[in-house]
């Protein structure tokens, strides 16, 4: 019985193979037969399983605070550029930069400022240890723009190494409050 199903699954795939290599194309009737397979129909939205806010993402301070949401979808700022997380991510550890945050809940992006810290992800599991976060619901958006403008002007006039790095790491937050309320800005 085995044999014979093997023998039928490699007719099947030499019929495939070689209408294509021939630049013809396989029968209708056999893709039509062909079942999709359950990752085919979790990919294309018609599966059971729903990706929706199945990674519970955990973000803490130092003193303590952070917030604790399920969420559907993660963008990080990585250190070495954005990062997504979905359900079922790979176990993963990466440092983060000074940035913007953004998850997805319930169909909408929402952003977080991180001020640098540590990401792990394991078993649908987002933690992140941050030294600071804000939330955009704190961020105005014309102070932001003011505070970008004084970073920037700081960095040109900055001389010594040390005023550079100092006046850059500020240009960072600034340009970062001032992504998330835009971001925030744009709904």
């Amino acid at each position: 019985m085995d044999r014979v199903f093997l023998v039928a699954a490699a007719l099947l795939v030499v019929h495939q193979q070689g209408t294509a290599f021939l630049g013809g194309s396989s029968s209708p009737s056999i893709q039509q037969q062909t079942p999709k397979s359950p990752i085919t129909l979790r990919s294309e939205g018609e599966g059971k399983a729903s990706t929706t806010d199945r990674v519970q993402l955990k973000v803490l301070t130092p003193e303590g605070f952070g917030i604790k949401e399920a969420v559907s979808e993660v963008v990080l700022p990585s250190t070495s550029g954005q990062l997504g997380v979905l359900a079922n991510h790979a176990p993963m550890m990466t440092a983060l930069d000074i940035g913007v945050l953004r998850f997805k809940q319930g169909g909408k992006w929402k952003p977080l400022v991180l001020m640098g810290g540590f990401a792990s992800v394991e078993s649908n599991q987002l933690s992140i240890l941050v030294n600071d976060i804000t939330e955009v619901k704190d961020i105005d958006l014309d102070e932001a723009k003011t505070a970008m403008e004084s970073a920037t002007a700081a960095l040109e006039k900055a001389e010594s190494k040390k005023e550079k790095f100092e006046a850059t790491q500020t240009v960072k937050k600034a340009a970062a409050r001032l992504q998330a309320a835009m971001f925030d800005a744009k709904k």
